[in-house]
Order: C-alpha cells, then structure tokens, then sequence
C-alpha cells in the first residue's frame, strides 16, 4: 500500500542524523517513507540509517558524488527523485526533529482542508545543540498569502527554514522543482511563494519541528567571495519577487527597502566593484534610475539618520 507522506532527508552530517531519525519513528503515525540520500559523506551516514531499518519503512542511497557542496538545490531534487510518488513532501534535515504527533496532525489538516493548499506549515521551536528549547519563534496566521509571507520573511517579522512546510508532489511537478539561486540563499523563499500560489499555505496546529541551531549548521562565512555571492543572490531574489508581483501596488517601494538593508549588510566585507553590480543588477529589474544616487545614499549613512530621512 503505497503511503501518504515522503520524507526527504538530504543527509551529509552525522552529529544529530540520529535524533532526526528517533523523532521520525517516534512518530504516532507512520504513513509514510523515510529516504535518506547520503551526499557522498565522508561521515558514517550509512551505519546510523542501517540501525533504523526495523523501526519504519526506510530507503537509504548513497550517491557517487558530493553534489550539495556546489549546489543545494540540485541535492535536495536529486534526493526527491528517489522518492516513490507519494502525495505529499516533506524536505526535512540531518540535524531538526519533530514532535511526536507531527505527521498525525499533518494528514489530519490535509483530510479537514481536503487537500486544498499545495503548502502547509508547522511553527517552529528553536533548540540548541543539546536539544533544549531555546526560543519560540513567531507563529503564523493560520493561513498566509504569498505576498504577505515574502514580506514576512524579507522584513525579518517571520522565520522561515526549509523542514517546516510539507508540499504537494503535484505542485512540485507542476512548478518545475525548486527555484534556484547561488548558494541555495533565497531559493527556499521564492519556492514557498510559488507553491502558494493563489491559495497561500495553511497552518497545521498542534505540532511543531524544532529547529537546531548548533555549530554544525551554523558555520559564519565572511569571506568577501562568500559574501559577494550571497548578496547577488539576495538581488537576484528581489528581482524574482519584481516579476512575480508585479501586480503588487508597491512592490518597488518594498523591494527598495529591502535591497538597501541587503547592501548595508554586506558592504563593509565585499568590494566596491560587486556593490556596483548589485545596484546595476536592482535598477536592470526594477527600472526607476534616478533614484539612483539617492539609494545609494541611503546605503552609506548610519540607520539611524537612514530612519529618519525615510519618514520625510
């Protein structure tokens, strides 16, 4: 009997693999398969999943190559593509877990919706390393636009990781996969708002993933090139979120917002030539060059003052 739910895990790290999987077989409802796809780890991913293989139905791959180093997106399709055509997918990770009933309430929330949203939600915990509860982070509207949860996220007013929202593998097909930017910096944001489409995502209440923040996934990079990726990637984003909401009255006021924080969040550690290609790359998209010179200011002045001048 083919099962409701995959859940996908592109695995790479070892340290917390095994609690990830302990909160999957924990679970109160079990329809659903687990596929672990080890990204050519140097780390025993192999020998933890085997301890698991009586405790759920399980599939593990190794695959040849390591594929996430130089592009997240592909890993995380290549690692979907081993799954068997379940309904319903659950991207989770080597290093979160979720609460017992998770997977209980999702099929619940999909049979009470009858299926209506291709994208439901869990709200999210923070936990450390130990796997203390360190933070309860915002909760979301039970159900959420995909306009709203742009702003949202950008804004900072809402978090947003991957292993929270289960998605439909007829929207997964019908989208094309994932969309794609450098470093995968992004492409989690412009795949959510593309899976709501008109219909937004819907919350599951009563459960909720923990996500971990530790060292191990974690890692500051502030290297200038590592930098400079990340900051055209961000450009590229609101240039995505330009074309896709066009239809929004202000979406160039919001998006300009947004492209100045971007740029005082990075300036200081990339070079003036790749500051230039982000404004080049944001008025390419978003037109409006002669504010130009005056966004430009807004980047090199201290908030505060930035602050103030934008309620003139």
């Amino acid at each position: 009997m083919e099962k409701r739910l995959a859940i996908i895990i592109p695995a790479y790290k070892a340290t917390f693999l095994n609690a990830a999987l302990d909160s999957i077989v924990a679970q109160t409802c079990h329809d659903f398969t687990v596929y672990v796809g080890d990204d050519c780890s140097p780390e025993p991913i192999g020998s933890i999943v085997e301890r698991y293989r009586d405790k759920t139905a399980l599939v593990y791959h190794r695959f040849d190559s390591n594929l996430g180093g130089k592009d997240l997106v592909a890993q995380w399709e290549r690692c979907i593509a081993i799954s068997q055509g379940e309904p319903w997918i659950w991207l989770f990770s080597d290093d979160d877990v979720m609460e017992p009933n998770c997977v209980e309430q999702l099929l619940k929330q999909i049979d009470a919706t009858k299926g209506g949203y291709d994208l439901y939600h869990f709200d999210i915990n923070e936990i450390d390393e130990k796997g203390r509860t360190t933070k309860q982070l915002p909760a979301y509207p039970q159900v959420l636009g995909s306009y709203d949860y742009y702003k949202g996220k950008t804004s900072g007013r809402l978090r947003s990781y991957v292993v929270e929202n289960v998605f439909s593998r007829t929207v997964y097909k019908q989208k094309g996969g994932f969309k794609n930017f450098d470093l995968a910096w992004g492409s989690d944001v412009a795949t959510w708002c593309i899976f709501c489409g008109e219909k937004g995502m819907d919350k599951i209440e009563g459960a909720k993933v923990h996500w971990r923040r530790s060292r191990e996934n974690i890692t500051p990079n502030i290297s200038r090139l590592v930098a400079e990726r990340k900051m055209m990637a961000n450009c590229e984003l609101l240039a995505w979120a330009y074309q896709y909401f066009r239809n929004q009255k202000k979406i160039w006021e919001y998006n300009h917002k947004i492209f100045i924080r971007v740029i005082r969040r990075y300036r200081k550690i990339v070079g003036h030539e790749s500051v230039k290609r982000a404004f080049d790359m944001f008025f390419k998209t978003h037109g409006h060059k002669k504010q130009w010179p005056r966004i430009y200011f807004m980047t090199i002045v201290p908030s505060v003052i930035y602050k103030f001048i934008n309620k003139l």
